[in-house]
């Protein structure tokens, strides 16, 4: 059952927006069960890799430790994985050793979300936290794009709040709450783009970050 959320929904697409500038060899770090994503990317090639073995990657391995030759990797999608990790920077590093010259990653994160997958939960971050990480790996920045603002970090709060408390996911009235749940995110997510103030910035639901070697 797919329960309509303003992070998933905003999540597509910032890496839309960034797709193109993803080519050649393709390393999707933590990709997970599924190439999600891969629709979205021009490229040669499309790696996956993950430490799950159920997943059935095409590399099973940690994120820190990739067993692929220095600067063999054009381009890195890591998407809601840095923060399932102990040590982030060293992922970052790793990342920098097996990509190319040039060659760059685009990364995306949650700044507020719940606790998920319990107990491999360890960090949330925020954009100097990004900045500081990715300079510390020798990373040149080339974006850092805000994903949502209070409106829309209200619904996802609201939502996952209701999935949790009254397992949506199973539950039988799901499919017809969620033509409501579409309509109220459509609606606060309009909101984000209405209130350009300062205030609805210090809130985000996370980050997509675009950075090269």
């Amino acid at each position: 059952m797919y329960i309509y959320q303003p992070e998933r929904t905003l999540l597509k697409k910032q890496i839309k927006k960034y797709a193109h500038y993803i080519k050649g060899i393709v390393l999707d770090v933590g990709a997970g069960r599924s190439k999600r994503y891969v629709s979205y990317f021009r490229c040669d090639k499309y790696l996956t890799l993950d430490i799950d073995p159920e997943a059935q990657p095409d590399i099973l391995a940690s994120a820190d430790k990739i067993p692929l030759e220095n600067n063999s990797i054009n381009s890195i999608v890591c998407t809601q994985v840095l923060g399932d990790v102990v040590d982030p920077l060293a992922v970052l590093k790793e990342f920098y050793r097996v990509l190319k010259p040039g060659g760059v990653v685009l990364l995306t994160e949650s700044l507020m979300s719940e606790m998920h997958d319990e107990p491999i939960d360890y960090w949330r971050f925020t954009k100097f936290g990004f900045e500081h990480l990715f300079q510390k790996a020798n990373f040149k920045i080339v974006s850092i794009n805000q994903r949502g603002g209070f409106f829309s970090v209200e619904a996802q709060n609201r939502i996952r709040y209701l999935i949790e408390r009254c397992h949506l996911y199973s539950h039988r009235f799901a499919r017809f709450l969620n033509f409501f749940i579409i309509f109220y995110t459509k609606f606060m997510m309009f909101l984000d783009k209405l209130d350009k103030s300062q205030a609805n910035k210090k809130f985000a639901l996370g980050w997509c970050v675009l950075a090269k070697k």
